[in-house]
């Protein structure tokens, strides 16, 4: 009966597990319409547009005791039709339960990454400083393309470790 116990326990662990991959971060995935996240979140999310009607500000979403911050713009179908709806553009989360399908977690490193993703479409750049007004070390950003879904994962590293997973559209021509 123990057995069955841990076993099930085990399964249900890695089912619970955070998930983290190039289109989403758990449930809130990329170019899903607000009241798709509305529907999954169980309440209204109130997102600030400007004069364009797009969010120059990110949107915070609490949800199962993690939050996202995400940015959303006016949706369009296939023939170009503006929808009456916005869609998620950009995702942010930096939860500790956070996992990829790979396996990196927060806290991962920049060689963690290159070992994992060397194979993928990648870019590594430094990160800008306010303060000194310069490029640093000691912020970075990872970057993985997914050119079938139009998206991408991007980690921030703070000093050589991960501290947040971004995930978001790629724009025509980049």
């Amino acid at each position: 009966m123990k057995k069955i116990f841990f076993i099930g326990a085990f399964i249900a662990g890695i089912a619970l597990q955070a998930q983290v991959s190039t289109t989403r971060i758990n449930d809130i995935k990329i170019g899903a319409k607000k009241s798709e996240i509305e529907k999954i979140i169980g309440k209204k999310v109130n997102v600030k547009l400007n004069e364009y009607g797009y969010s120059d500000t990110p949107t915070s979403i609490v949800y199962k005791g993690m939050v996202y911050e995400v940015y959303f713009t006016p949706g369009y179908d296939e023939n170009g039709n503006e929808l009456k709806d916005l869609v998620s553009t950009t995702i942010t989360a930096n939860h500790s339960s956070l996992k990829t399908l790979s396996g990196i977690t927060i806290g991962s490193s920049l060689n963690d990454l290159v070992d994992k993703y060397k194979d993928y479409n990648i870019k590594i750049y430094d990160g800008y400083d306010e303060k000194t007004e310069q490029r640093s070390k000691k912020l970075r950003y990872f970057e993985i393309d997914d050119y079938d879904a139009g998206t991408s994962l991007t980690f921030k590293l703070v000093n050589g470790k991960v501290t947040e997973f971004t995930v978001s559209n790629v724009g025509e021509g980049c």
